[in-house]
């Protein structure tokens, strides 16, 4: 309900900002022909207030005040315009060079950014129109020439990284010149801020010109609502029409510029309107605390569903799983891109994103309940799986870089996330805990002072074991941990797993692509399809007599260096739409094997044997 109320308030507050913004762009653009009075006339009763003959009421002239709002609006919009231009396309082509070519023209440039910086905006604007004239042209040349370094850093920041991009690396060494590479494939790709800036700009730049024109030192040919504000102020008590009136067109407009930037930003970035969407969770439950059982397994998962929430729609990463983990045993789940690996993982220590939501299932780690039917279990009022994490499980997260805080050295992050779990514990005593770890794990503990950025992805990779290792938890998730790393690294970090593993008598469940990675970790391997487990056996099973169609389709990929040479086998087809409701078996459309019966009825779990299971009408027939 949260995250519906967050979605439809900043779409109205959008929505009023596009009205405001749309009529005023009307009434300036109309104003010449619509039927209201001259604005500099000053032929009706000075004072009189708003009514039928003068909806907003007349000022000390006798001029008709709504006239004046609207040929008022007439210059704000040019001025807020001409000034956000201008200031925009200075920003991203001195931004662009700078960033681009880094060396001295940075850092010339850069310091000119902050000069111009330094000084403020409207002081250095009322020097330019005292030394040049206050006609409007000039007080919009004054107002882009002091807010232009605003949109030059913001510029900068996007071209600096934007350059190192591989598309822009191959645009270059294919031959494209250094204003090609800028104006095709950098500029077009970091625009996206900049004109979130532009209408903060345009904004600043109304502000600034009615605070001029207040001041007596705007055009005094032209209508402005700061002018207006001024003449009222004197006439409060008499007239406060006369201030009233303009000062809430000002303030509407000014708004509405900024909501449009706000709105204009999540629209032009995905990622961000997903970020700032939070799913509506169900609500928690309270269980008495019970004593474990000392042989209960490590985890039961149970019917488990968890949604993505993207926009107006929403899909199902884990539909339906169930499974059950022994202490010190060990699962591989293996699937395509997108078949709900990572999100399975991040359901079980329930560290999702937060578009997700768990819709059902239970969950018991280490035989106390952490969910029950989608809803968190609390135990007086605190959450039970608080207490769990980290200490009895934890995660391995994927791209080590992106889960390293960059600005802190890896040594303090460890000491810090030991401290977070460890509130009686010292800082001594978490160096000593650190150390240790760092030793277990084959660290150097001069590594302890590197930031993440001065380290190797297999060390990054190395100090999320450690991380993970700190509270010698019992059940260790590990989310592809030799995702980016090269060959030789990957079966250093697996190796590293598996002998901890048996070092420290860890449960493990390891999420990966690689077949080959979970065959020699784990001892059964479950296969997911479509956010649902459609085998789960030994891994020896698995590889010598898997029963789904899926499965076996995984196997004939890989390629073998022992046998008769073959190209390994591609499967055809996209994974289904999970988007959409699930009548039938999810592999249908791409199974060679598939019957009439799999396109129009859900498949049965079939106990294949003893810890073997597989989701297919006709697992007990298939064969490889």
């Amino acid at each position: 309900m949260l995250g519906l109320v967050r979605v439809l308030s900043g779409r109205i507050a959008l929505v009023l900002s596009m009205i405001i913004v749309g009529l005023a762009v009307f009434a300036a653009i109309a104003a010449p022909w619509l039927p209201i009075a001259d604005p500099n006339a000053m032929d009706a009763m000075p004072y009189t207030p708003p009514g039928a003959e003068h909806w907003l009421g007349t000022d000390n002239y006798g001029r008709d005040v709504l006239s004046r709002i609207v040929w008022g609006a007439r210059l704000a919009l040019l001025v807020a315009l001409i000034s956000s231009a201008i200031a925009s396309f200075l920003g991203i082509v001195l931004g662009s060079i700078s960033g681009y070519f880094g060396g001295l023209i940075d850092t010339v440039l850069s310091r000119t950014f902050d000069v111009f910086l330094l000084i403020p905006s409207f002081f250095l604007v009322l020097l330019i129109v005292a030394l040049f004239g206050s006609r409007i042209e000039f007080t919009m040349v004054a107002i882009a020439l002091t807010t232009w370094p605003r949109s030059a850093r913001i510029m900068r920041a996007q071209v600096l990284s934007l350059k190192s991009r591989v598309y822009v690396q191959a645009a270059k060494a294919a031959g494209a010149s250094h204003a090609r590479t800028l104006i095709r494939h950098i500029i077009p790709n970091g625009l996206a801020p900049i004109i979130t800036d532009a209408t903060i700009l345009m904004g600043l730049a109304v502000l600034t010109e009615a605070g001029l024109s207040f001041l007596g030192l705007g055009d005094q040919n032209a209508v402005s609502w700061g002018r207006m504000i001024f003449d009222g102020q004197r006439e409060l008590r008499l007239a406060p029409w006369m201030s009233i009136f303009p000062g809430v067109s000002l303030l509407l407009l000014v708004a509405a510029f900024n909501l449009l930037g706000d709105g204009l930003n999540e629209a032009l970035n995905p990622q961000l309107r997903r970020l700032t969407t939070r799913a509506a969770q169900k609500p928690t439950c309270e269980l008495v605390p019970t004593v474990p059982e000392p042989d209960a397994p490590i985890l039961r998962v149970s019917n488990l569903r968890m949604a993505y929430d993207l926009g107006s729609n929403s899909i199902a990463p884990v539909d339906g799983v169930s499974f059950t983990l022994q202490r010190g045993d060990s699962l591989g789940v293996v699937g395509e891109s997108g078949c709900g690996k990572s999100s399975l993982g991040a359901a079980i220590l329930q560290v999702m994103a937060p578009n997700a939501r768990m819709t059902d299932g239970d969950i018991d780690l280490a035989g106390a309940p952490i969910l029950r039917d989608g809803c968190r279990v609390v135990h007086n009022g605190r959450d039970s799986l608080a207490s769990l994490r980290w200490t009895k499980a934890a995660i391995i997260f994927q791209s080590a870089m992106n889960a390293l805080n960059p600005v802190m050295k890896v040594g303090d992050q460890l000491i810090e996330a030991f401290l977070l779990h460890r509130t009686d514990a010292n800082r001594d005593a978490a160096m000593q805990r650190v150390v240790a770890v760092f030793d277990l794990i084959g660290v150097p503990r001069a590594r302890m002072g590197s930031y993440p950025h001065e380290l190797s992805g297999g060390m990054r990779q190395r100090v999320m074991i450690a991380l993970s290792l700190l509270h010698e938890p019992e059940l260790l998730v590990a989310d592809e941990p030799t995702t980016a790393l090269d060959v030789l690294v990957q079966d250093q970090i697996l190796g590293e797993i598996d002998a901890l593993k048996k070092q420290m008598g860890l449960s493990l469940i390891l999420i990966s692509h690689d077949m080959g990675a979970v065959a020699e970790t784990c001892r059964r391997v479950a296969v997911m399809y479509a956010g649902e487990i459609i085998e789960i056996a030994p891994t020896e099973t698995i590889f010598g007599y898997a029963r789904h169609p899926y499965t076996q389709a995984l196997l004939a990929a890989l390629p073998t260096v022992s046998g008769e040479k073959r190209l390994p086998k591609t499967l055809p087809g996209e994974p289904v739409n999970m988007a959409e409701p699930m009548t039938a078996c999810r592999f249908a459309p791409r199974c060679e094997k598939a019957a009439d019966i799999c396109r129009t009825t859900r498949p049965p779990r079939v106990d294949v044997a003893p810890e073997h299971e597989a989701l297919c009408h006709f697992a007990g027939l298939v064969r490889t």
